[in-house]
């Protein structure tokens, strides 16, 4: 009887494994083309943002995709295979057992010709396929559970026949025993005389009652560690996140001034001029250096020195719009970009500048000090590609503007 139990779950297990993975193959074809679909309705949508170096809606675009059922995952790749964005629908220690994907390029066609932008990999996974198989494998594994339930009943059958009832009921108690519920069960084995069987069933349900109370203890001590472990990981993670943010606005801002610092600055101005290159608009960059400022700092000391370039820095930032950059990128010298600024647009704002700051006057005990500014501002060519050409361009006209007596603009 034994064999033949074996053989016939052997031959169920093998034919029940066919069918599963025949659906499974079905079911990451339908999906693969899914994706396909999925993806030309997005197509234009990446290829715009990438072309117009629109990060913020690229991660939006990924974020959106990442939710919908069969999307598991999104890669948005460069054309030097420089990874854009990356997002997955799960972490990394619940991977799914394998991941298939889709690459379609992204491109742009101008003035007849064609410029690759990159690609896009959307992803799926095994997980997605187990829960579209799930309904039809349950059919399977029911029957499969039918089946064997009416062989095992059989083999019950035989079973009982050669085993005594007293030790029937204790094997079928004792299978029935669930830690979760120890304190309400007991095992009756019916038997009204004190034998050896009387014996093991007193001795059992003491076993289940010292099992019952230690379950309970460890419960109370698990519940009372959970709940310290949790207080103490919601404060170390707040503690974190305000650190995080701390940092960060150290790494950017100039801690005297508020402003940018000169990393960020020249970070920022880099992304402004890529996007006027590519978009082909004007950008102009102005070089602002304080006129004698080093006398301001050995006559009045750094500390009023100080209060000279925070005032100075309101002045300059009272002038500029929204889209504009400042930066401080020296001692006394701070720089602007001006996205979409043609040269007689810049040439405006920087005189507006120089005149803003002739006449804002610092006051400090009494004292009255007057301070001026020369800038130098250049206009991007079309050979300029870095911002660090638009400094040194920038700086040489600066330092005209020195030359020429200061408190004035060159250009």
């Amino acid at each position: 009887m034994r064999v033949v139990f074996v053989i016939y779950l052997s031959v169920t297990f093998v034919v029940t494994a066919a069918h599963f993975f025949a659906d499974y193959a079905r079911t990451q074809a339908s999906i693969l083309a899914e994706l396909q679909e999925l993806e030309k309705t997005v197509h234009e949508s990446f290829e715009t943002n990438l072309w117009q170096l629109s990060y913020p809606q690229l991660d939006a675009l990924s974020k959106g995709l990442v939710g919908m059922p069969i999307v598991e995952g999104i890669d948005v790749i460069d054309p030097h295979e420089k990874t854009i964005v990356s997002l997955r629908g799960f972490v990394s220690d619940v991977k799914p057992f394998s991941l298939f994907y889709i690459e379609t390029p992204l491109q742009r066609v101008l003035n007849g010709q064609i410029i690759p932008l990159g690609k896009i990999r959307l992803y799926s996974s095994s997980n997605v396929i187990f829960d579209r198989v799930l309904f039809g494998f349950s059919l399977v594994a029911v029957t499969v559970i039918v089946k064997l339930s009416i062989l095992w009943a059989l083999f019950l059958m035989a079973f009982r026949r050669f085993l005594a009832a007293p030790l029937e009921k204790l094997m079928s108690q004792v299978a029935t025993v669930q830690l979760e519920h120890i304190g309400d069960k007991r095992i009756d084995l019916g038997v009204a005389d004190q034998n050896e069987l009387h014996q093991l069933q007193d001795r059992f349900n003491v076993m289940l009652d010292t099992l019952e109370r230690d379950r309970k203890t460890m419960l109370q001590a698990e519940h009372e560690r959970q709940e310290l472990l949790e207080k103490e990981v919601a404060s170390r993670t707040e503690e974190l996140l305000d650190m995080n943010k701390k940092l960060a606005e150290l790494s950017e801002t100039d801690s005297l001034t508020g402003i940018r610092n000169r990393r960020s600055f020249f970070q920022q101005s880099q992304t402004l001029l890529d996007l006027a290159v590519r978009q082909q608009q004007p950008l102009c960059f102005l070089i602002l250096d304080l006129d004698h400022f080093k006398l301001i700092n050995d006559q009045y000391g750094h500390v009023v020195g100080d209060h000279v370039l925070c005032q100075f820095t309101k002045t300059v930032a009272a002038q500029l719009r929204k889209t504009d950059v400042l930066g401080r990128v020296g001692g006394e010298e701070f720089a602007v970009c001006l996205p979409d600024t043609e040269l007689d647009g810049g040439h405006m704002l920087a005189t507006k500048i120089c005149q803003a700051v002739a006449k804002n006057h610092f006051e400090c005990d009494g004292l009255v000090i007057d301070y001026t500014v020369s800038i130098g501002l250049v206009v991007r060519a079309r050979e300029d590609k870095q911002i660090s050409q638009l400094f040194q361009k920038a700086d040489a006209k600066l330092y005209q503007a020195k030359e020429n007596g200061r408190n004035c603009v060159e250009l």
